[in-house]
C-alpha cells in the first residue's frame, strides 16, 4: 500500500476535504485581506462580496478570480446573444439571472441597457446583492418552490454554473419553471459541463463513467455544499431532453469563458399532457414595483427583509 493510499484509508473524507480547502484558500485569504477590509468598512467603493460568498461560487475565494470569471461569463453570453439575436436587443429587455448568487455574472450583465432580476436560494448572497447591486432586483426563493414571477414575464434567462450542479430531477423541474416564466420566443442561455471535464472528478467510478457514456448525463454528488456536486451533459442528451421544451439555436463546446459548454435555447410550446401547474403571486403589483428605477423605490421594505416568496 502506498503512502497516499494509507492516508486515504486512515483520514476521513470530510477531514481530507477540509485540509484541501485550507491549503487552497489560505494564500487567497492572505492576499485579499486588505481589500476585503476596505470593502467591509468603506462599502461605497464598489465592494465585492465577502470571501465566504465568493468561495461559494468559485474554485477559490480569490477576488481576481471572482471578477475575471464573472466578466468572462457575461462576455460569452453577450457575444452569443449578439451572434444570434443581437439585431434588435430592445426586443429582449427583461433578463433573469437564475442562480445569481452574490451577482458574480449579474454585475457585468447590468452594464448593458436591460432590466435585470436575479434569484437564488442563498440568503446571505441575496442580501448582499440587494444592498450593493442596484438597480437590478434580487429575490430569495425556496429551493423547491416556483419562481416569483408570472408566466411569460421574461425575455431572457441566464443560468451560469447552475445546471452543472443539478441532479436530473432538479434539472427537469427547473427547466419547466424557466419555460413557464419565458415568453414565446424568449431565450435561455445555459452552461453545462462537457463529459471531457470529468477529470475534475477523479473520484468517479468506472460504473459512473459507463453511465455517462450510455445516457449522455451523469450527476455525481459531492458530499458537501451545492457546488460540490457535478453534472455532465452531452450535446445529444441536451437535444433529446431539453428539446422537449426549448429549440436549440446554438451550441458551443467550451463556449462559456473557454471552460463550460454554452447553449442558446428558444422557448417552444410545451407538449400536450405536460402542462405546467398554474401559479400566481397574490401581491404581483407589489413585486413588479421593484422593477422601477432605484430613485423611486421605497427605502424600507423588501430589500431589508428576506421572507421567502411562496405559493
Amino acid at each position: 500500500m502506498s503512502l497516499r493510499q494509507a492516508v486515504r484509508t486512515m483520514v476521513p473524507a470530510t477531514l481530507r476535504s477540509i485540509i484541501r480547502r485550507l491549503r487552497r484558500e489560505t494564500p487567497h485569504r492572505l492576499r485579499d485581506l486588505l481589500p476585503d477590509l476596505v470593502d467591509r468598512y468603506r462599502p461605497e467603493i464598489s465592494p465585492l462580496p465577502p470571501a465566504s460568498l465568493r468561495a461559494a461560487v468559485g474554485l477559490t475565494s480569490s477576488r481576481r478570480e471572482f471578477l475575471d470569471t464573472g466578466r468572462a461569463a457575461a462576455q460569452s453570453i453577450d457575444s452569443a446573444f449578439d451572434r444570434t439575436y443581437g439585431g434588435n436587443p430592445a426586443a429582449y429587455p427583461r433578463w433573469l439571472d437564475f442562480g445569481c448568487g452574490a451577482g458574480r455574472v449579474s454585475r457585468d450583465l447590468m452594464k448593458r441597457q436591460r432590466q435585470l432580476w436575479g434569484i437564488d436560494t442563498d440568503v446571505a448572497a441575496i442580501r448582499w446583492a440587494q444592498k450593493h447591486l442596484g438597480p437590478a432586483i434580487f429575490l430569495l426563493i425556496e429551493p423547491s418552490g416556483p419562481a416569483p414571477f408570472p408566466a411569460t414575464f421574461f425575455d431572457v434567462v441566464v443560468a451560469v454554473s447552475v445546471f452543472t450542479h443539478f441532479a436530473e430531477a432538479a434539472q427537469d423541474i427547473s427547466l419547466r419553471e424557466l419555460h413557464r416564466v419565458l415568453r414565446p420566443g424568449g431565450l435561455l442561455f445555459a452552461s453545462t459541463h462537457s463529459p471531457t471535464l470529468t477529470f475534475t472528478r477523479p473520484d468517479l467510478t468506472p460504473a459512473q463513467h459507463a453511465s455517462l457514456t450510455a445516457r449522455g448525463f451523469l450527476f455525481a454528488p459531492g458530499g458537501g455544499p451545492f457546488n460540490e456536486g457535478s453534472a455532465f451533459h452531452t450535446r445529444l442528451y441536451l437535444e433529446s431532453s431539453w428539446g422537449a421544451l426549448f429549440l436549440l439555436r446554438e451550441f458551443r463546446e467550451y463556449g462559456l469563458a473557454g471552460y463550460q459548454d454554452l447553449s442558446v435555447w428558444e422557448r417552444a410550446g410545451i407538449a400536450a399532457g405536460n402542462s405546467i401547474p398554474a401559479w400566481s403571486v397574490s401581491s404581483l403589483d407589489s413585486l413588479l414595483a421593484w422593477g422601477c428605477p432605484a430613485s423611486s423605490r421605497p427605502v424600507t421594505g423588501r430589500p431589508q427583509g428576506l421572507p421567502y416568496v411562496t405559493k
